[in-house]
């Protein structure tokens, strides 16, 4: 994980964001440590805001902390990564009818633009790009539904799953679809109709959880075994 000097204003945020960052890119992985001492190091600063950034992620659950034992990325069960995708699922259908009655024609164009760049990186076979853009392009759909607090919610959520997209195995399988499905996405908004592209997301999510479900029960049986 490459951390880089951080300037003084911000410090907490900014670890908070090199940790996002590692998350996504699947170099930190559940179940993976974090030495905070090491963190500040390589950060260049004191271990005070690396202490506050590890105290956010924990309470929001990204992270999970064990007296004596330290600090860790949580671990999923498959269970738990079932509920937190249908969850999303319902949360997002809301975000995207919201969005869909209220969004304007420049917003339309902002989501597209960020479409065609996944559709690049999918082509290029650049997956970690492919992940940030996916991120991007939920937030931005978050910031157009007009509800605060189901922005937050949405947001935080999405943060604890940041482990698994950054090992979900079907960025690579199915990179290509991935930026059509989101092109679809577009253009329900697009034609201003809040029912199909409330459905047409929670689709995507769930069958996007569903993967990851029988991935991350793979991986359960292989330690198990």
């Amino acid at each position: 994980m490459q951390l880089p000097r951080f300037e003084r204003a911000s410090l907490r945020d900014a670890v908070i964001r090199a940790i996002e960052e590692a998350l996504l890119a699947g170099e930190l992985r559940p179940g993976d440590r974090l030495i905070e001492s090491d963190l500040a190091q390589r950060a260049g600063i004191s271990r005070g805001p690396v202490r506050e950034a590890v105290r956010q992620l924990v309470g929001e659950g990204v992270l999970v902390s064990y007296p004596s034992r330290g600090t860790f990325v949580t671990r999923w069960s498959p269970r738990a990564v079932e509920e937190a995708y249908s969850l999303r699922a319902v949360l997002e259908r809301m975000a995207t009818r919201e969005a869909a009655q209220r969004i304007t024609d420049e917003e339309i164009a902002q989501l597209a633009a960020t479409v065609d760049e996944m559709e690049a990186s999918a082509r290029q076979g650049d997956i970690r790009q492919l992940v940030r853009l996916d991120v991007r392009f939920h937030e931005q759909l978050y910031a157009l539904c007009g509800h605060t607090l189901l922005q937050r919610m949405l947001s935080q959520l999405r943060r604890q799953l940041y482990s698994l997209m950054g090992i979900d195995e079907g960025f690579v399988r199915h990179r290509d679809e991935i930026a059509e499905d989101h092109r679809s996405i577009v253009d329900l908004l697009r034609r201003r109709d809040p029912e199909a592209a409330g459905e047409a997301i929670m689709t995507h999510i769930l069958t996007s959880g569903a993967e990851v479900v029988a991935q991350v029960r793979r991986l359960t049986d292989e330690q198990v075994g």
